[in-house]
């Protein structure tokens, strides 16, 4: 069990702005009890509860909610989860934002078969203008978080269309994970367990805050043309006109019987979108010998080969970076790609990455996927940093 009733040092000994907890129990009744009691010093204006697909999530979802009747919840299945005390593939994971210092707006989105980026963002934008409506003084601190069906395939139309719809609110998001299976991902809605569908979360708050992402990775000379390609299934058939798997096998100088997840995480490629390169991670190689990957590629795009860094330096120089923005951090909402923490694993480096997220209040889960701005992407760090102290209605 984890409980953190952390506040910043202008706090009271009244509430925290947000309360976290966490649970390594596996029977449902003890995850409840855990997390209930973990985030029972809040007045929630939202709950997030993020549950290992390993779990009965079913059974702890629609309890969770019904303890805390008029109070929106939003989730979904994980990968595995982020905390200061276990980076690993169970555990339960619960946020209470407290409504003195947050409002928020959900918009469900259903049938991604079918979605409608017009129609989407007519609903996105509607919730919107509700959470502009009801607003309080000085919650000028806006942000956007997405909760997407890791399965659907729709996160990129979901993204762009969010993006259209909120102007200059900043944008963060997730793709719902099973650990690996990719069999089902759900999504969470105030005690519902939803497939083919989406959330987005609109917030506001007096607190200082910053979105972000990064990644530990940094271009090659090698570059890569992806000759053939079906972008709407995210599989790329050929790479510099040879089949993909035995190509991008050569080129990272291992046999194509020996690609596995944790080789994918280690050797992934990158793609130049507005003059900064982005991850493009491979998800499995087929019996067929194509690449099927966690984002759409589209034939013609020119990859890059990636060189990873040390995932300890970085996560450190950026989180630094962002604390000092904000003048310190309460609580760091991550949305962390499953490769990441399958690349820590390789290397052994996941109990040096404990006293990192310590530090710096840091709790989440593994995805299938990151959203930023109006992009989908993958093996990256995004999320929520969270200031310690209000703004006071500065920007």
């Amino acid at each position: 069990l984890g409980t953190d009733h952390t506040a910043g040092p202008a706090a009271k000994p009244a509430r925290p702005a947000i309360a976290r907890a966490w649970s390594a129990a596996r029977n449902p009744a003890r995850v409840i009890e855990e997390l209930s009691a973990g985030i029972a010093g809040c007045d929630p204006a939202l709950i997030t509860v993020f549950v290992s697909s390993n779990l009965p999530y079913e059974d702890i979802v629609a309890p969770l909610s019904a303890a805390f009747p008029d109070v929106p919840l939003v989730g979904c299945t994980t990968a595995g989860s982020l905390t200061r005390e276990s980076y690993e593939a169970d555990g339960s994971i619960a946020l209470s934002f407290d409504r003195a210092s947050f409002s928020f707006e959900t918009c469900l989105l259903t049938s991604l078969r079918n979605y409608s980026m017009a129609q989407g963002g007519e609903a996105i934008e509607a919730a919107y203008f509700r959470l502009l409506r009801k607003l309080e003084p000085e919650r000028d601190n806006f942000f956007a978080m997405l909760l997407v069906d890791g399965l659907s395939r729709r996160e990129e139309e979901i993204a762009a269309s969010t993006y259209a719809a909120l102007d200059e609110v900043p944008i963060f998001g997730a793709s719902a994970g099973d650990n690996l299976n990719f069999d089902t991902t759900q999504i969470f809605y105030n005690g519902e367990v939803l497939e083919d569908s989406a959330l987005v979360v609109i917030g506001a708050s007096n607190r200082q805050m910053e979105v972000f992402k990064f990644e530990h990775f940094r271009p090659t000379e090698q570059k890569i043309v992806v000759t053939s390609a079906d972008p709407e299934r995210r599989i790329v058939w050929s790479l510099n006109a040879e089949p993909a798997a035995e190509e991008y096998a050569r080129l990272i100088g291992v046999a194509p019987a020996d690609l596995t997840p944790e080789v994918f995480a280690a050797n992934p490629m990158l793609v130049r979108i507005g003059g900064e390169y982005h991850v493009r991670a491979i998800q499995q190689a087929d019996r067929e010998g194509a690449l099927h990957f966690y984002c759409a590629v589209d034939e013609g795009i020119v990859l890059t080969l990636a060189h990873p860094e040390d995932m300890r330096d970085n996560l450190v120089q950026n989180m630094e970076r962002i604390s000092e923005r904000i003048g310190g951090m309460d609580t760091v909402l991550c949305f962390d790609c499953i490769l990441r923490r399958l690349e820590a694993e390789r290397l052994g480096i996941k109990n040096d990455l404990l006293p990192i997220f310590d530090r710096y209040h840091m709790i989440g889960f593994n995805t299938y996927g990151e959203q930023y701005r109006f992009l989908h992407l993958s093996q990256t760090l995004t999320g929520l940093a969270i200031g310690s102290a209000p703004s006071g209605g500065a920007r």
